[in-house]
């Protein structure tokens, strides 16, 4: 290929990308690469196309090639920001992106892939910087509109996620993210009715996928239950979760987790039938985390963000810790007769293990405790016994009936434990079997556990907390009446987000009786627990 015959080739196929015509543009840069490998402009091209498929592997040989025959060109840079986010190589992608940034302060859609990163990493004030940078070049860019809207609600700043998000739909209706977070916004602002306009009529779009429709049938719900429209709120519930299922039928049948009710049921009839033994002797001096279980939506991350408001608690949110350091007790051959023969040097071996994830979440002061929350560890009390016999065990209750309907109503990072939350009736099925074997480790192990009860921390919030604060045997702490301010700028990776930074309020309590007839199907499931707990 001649050169000018090239030059008439790229631009040729330069012509067919900007009239939209992706494949006449990907037949024409194979076609150039056949003939002269590694041209930069059909390597573009082509890994452009690539990208889009989310083919980041097949998309890299010809970004490098483009990049060493055009290096520091910010498209190409761009293009490998996008190709190591698909991977997800974060920090990489985002030394691209900001080289990109650099090198054309102009170049929009560098800017914007990089503030995207951000918000995904919850990089809320820089994402909002270059949100607003993209702002300064293109008033109208929807994305930008709705990016920056998005980084305002994250930052719990309602009012400014609202009207971002109403201009980002002015431009461009029909935005999926600009339409969700004006849902959230309008819903946390106590407008209920403009919140259900918006969420109803996205949940009935099938041109934006089923996890966008279910957030939205959450948010539609949401509005009819603070509106007093229950059985059209359980309507929206129930669409919500069954696009989920759907969306995660995969995770129906899957067993290899120590959070499987396969796993739970296996758990128990091993502890009923075999001799659990001694837990280890464990040095005095040796540091242990205190645990904070129970179930999920039991209270535990407005417990949480209260004590690590206290200047020697620190806790680096869910995190799978100390299932990554003994879950193989539950899931290899011989692992549950490990458990019960568990030795010194077996549980301190897990220990390190243990310490070694930790110190990969975060740093922690030699004089603070950490407090390790995620609800469902409940599981792991048997194994938490053996490997710090000595750790305080925090243990949040709260009615049983509140629980399941609070988590049906959820729309959780899906993973095989919250699948099981779906429906009522598998959701308090999960519950009976968590609880249960917590109460069977409580029954063979004295524990230095104290029950904290979430209408008991809503109803005393400063005695209850004064309470777990001498139980973890600290001196209190004045800061932790403030842990609003904190929540605030926290990044809280829960459904409760919203919550924590809201005054204390009562409304979510005996609230399964606004949907006692829809709950009738489980009530005499959780009936045992309802008793046990003295929720009468």
């Amino acid at each position: 290929m001649t050169p000018g015959e090239l030059q008439q080739a790229v631009q040729s196929m330069l012509q067919a990308l900007q009239s939209g015509d992706g494949n006449d543009a990907r037949m024409q840069a194979e076609a150039i690469l056949n003939a002269m490998p590694g041209e930069p402009n059909a390597s573009q091209v082509l890994a452009m196309d690539l990208l889009q498929n989310n083919m980041a592997a097949e998309a890299l040989p010809h970004l490098l090639a483009a990049d060493g025959a055009a290096p520091n060109h910010p498209p190409i840079l761009n293009m490998l920001g996008i190709a190591r986010k698909q991977q997800e190589q974060f920090g990489e992608a985002r030394d691209f992106f900001e080289r990109a940034c650099a090198l054309d302060e102009q170049f929009i859609d560098a800017r914007l892939n990089l503030a995207q990163l951000e918000l995904d990493e919850i990089r809320l004030a820089d994402a909002q910087k270059n949100f607003e940078m993209a702002l300064t070049l293109q008033p109208s860019n929807g994305t930008a509109l709705a990016g920056r809207a998005r980084a305002a609600l994250l930052q719990h700043d309602n009012n400014v996620a609202r009207d971002y998000a109403e201009k980002a739909l002015a431009v461009q209706p029909g935005h999926t993210l600009a339409g969700l977070t004006l849902a959230v916004a309008r819903l946390r602002l106590g407008d209920f009715s403009g919140a259900l306009k918006v969420a109803a009529s996205m949940a009935a779009r099938e041109d934006i996928g089923a996890i966008n429709r279910a957030y939205a049938a959450g948010f539609a719900a949401d509005a009819n239950d603070r509106l007093g429209k229950f059985d059209e709120a359980f309507k929206f519930y129930s669409q919500a979760n069954d696009l989920q299922a759907d969306a995660f039928a995969h995770l129906k049948d899957v067993t290899a987790s120590p959070f499987s009710p396969v796993t739970i049921r296996k758990v128990q009839e091993h502890i009923d039938s075999h001799d659990f033994g001694p837990s280890p002797v464990c040095p005095e001096n040796e540091r242990a985390p205190a645990f904070l279980v129970g179930f999920p939506r039991s209270g535990t991350t407005l417990l949480e963000q209260v004590l690590m408001s206290h200047s020697k608690i620190e806790s680096f949110g869910e995190h799978s810790a100390f299932m990554n350091a003994c879950g193989d007790l539950y899931l290899t051959d011989g692992g549950l007769s490990q458990l019960g023969e568990m030795d010194e040097q077996d549980a301190a071996a897990r220990r390190g293990r243990y310490w070694k994830e930790i110190s990969e979440l975060g740093s922690l002061s030699n004089d603070q405790l950490l407090l390790d929350k995620l609800p469902l560890n409940t599981v792991f009390l048997p194994v938490i016994a053996k490997v710090f016999p000595r750790a305080k065990i925090l243990f949040a209750l709260r009615d049983p009936r509140d629980v399941v309907l609070s988590c049906f109503q959820q729309r959780f990072g899906m993973n095989l434990a919250m699948y099981q939350l779906l429906s009522l009736k598998s959701a308090a099925r999960y519950y009976d079997e968590v609880m249960s074997l917590g109460a069977k480790a409580r029954a063979m192990v004295d524990f230095d556990l104290r029950e904290v009860r979430y209408e008991s921390v809503v109803a005393d919030l400063e005695g209850e907390t004064r309470q777990a604060i001498e139980f973890l045997g600290l001196e209190w702490d004045e800061r932790v009446l403030n842990y609003r301010e904190g929540a605030r700028v926290r990044a809280i990776n829960t459904p409760s987000v919203a919550q924590v930074v809201e005054p204390i309020y009562t409304r979510s309590q005996g609230k399964w009786r606004n949907y006692k007839d829809q709950l009738g199907c489980v009530l005499p499931t959780l009936a045992p627990w309802v008793s046990r707990f003295n929720y009468d």
